[in-house]
């Protein structure tokens, strides 16, 4: 009798027994750190502004319950692109955003954007059959960074009405060498007055982390 208790248990848990849903990694990169500005316009400097989005992503993600958030830098230091793939590649994440912000064009230049590694980067397996599978699983990482991507880009929508600048697909440095879906997102024009006016208040920042951490809940819910 006994055993049959709990076996009917298995099959239908007692209220608020529910399983809890899977926890996943989500790996923020702040680009630049140290020596290295980034872009620099007025009082805005591009290596201080992805590192305090990033602070924000993790507490926004602390907030989520089932998001851990890990930084490649959490402090002002300088890091390799070397440096970069090592840290990802000890944190195992299940996806990757690098924070960038956009600069150039003029004045007028204004908007996100969203970059996913280029498809042209794939190389073919050839008769090998461990290239094969590389290439599969490569071609997996580069799909899945395109859900990602579309995500992300619909979250930040509501913060920055009409001012997406579209997907775009091409090479980065640091994505190219990871097999885990990753993005580029530049967040924004340093260049443009309206743009940088609206990055750099504490409201829309916090709004930028909120936007990201949905992104990435909606790419999880698949």
């Amino acid at each position: 009798m006994l055993l049959l208790s709990g076996f009917v248990y298995c099959l239908f848990p007692a209220p608020g027994s529910a399983a809890q849903p899977r926890s996943h990694i989500l790996m923020i990169d702040p680009a630049h750190g140290g020596e290295d500005m980034g872009v620099i316009a007025d009082k805005l400097r591009e290596k201080d502004l992805t590192m305090k989005l990033a602070l924000l992503v993790r507490q926004e993600g602390e907030k989520a319950g089932n998001l851990k958030v890990q930084l490649t830098r959490s402090g002002d230091t300088g890091m390799t692109i070397a440096e970069r793939i090592k840290a990802v590649g000890a944190a195992r994440p299940d996806c990757l955003i690098s924070l960038h912000v956009n600069a150039g064009f003029g004045k007028k230049a204004a908007g996100y954007e969203v970059y996913f590694p280029g498809f042209g980067k794939t190389v073919a397996g050839g008769s090998e059959s461990a290239a094969i599978l590389k290439d599969m699983e490569r071609n997996r990482h580069l799909n899945d960074a395109v859900r990602l991507a579309q995500q992300l880009q619909a979250s930040l929508e509501k913060v920055f009405p009409r001012k997406g600048r579209g997907l775009r697909d091409a090479p980065s440095p640091l994505l190219d060498w990871l097999n885990v879906p990753g993005v580029v997102v530049e967040i924004g024009f340093a260049s443009n007055p309206g743009d940088r006016s609206a990055l750099a208040s504490e409201e829309t920042q916090q709004a930028v982390a909120r936007a990201l951490v949905r992104g990435v809940q909606g790419y999880f819910q698949k």
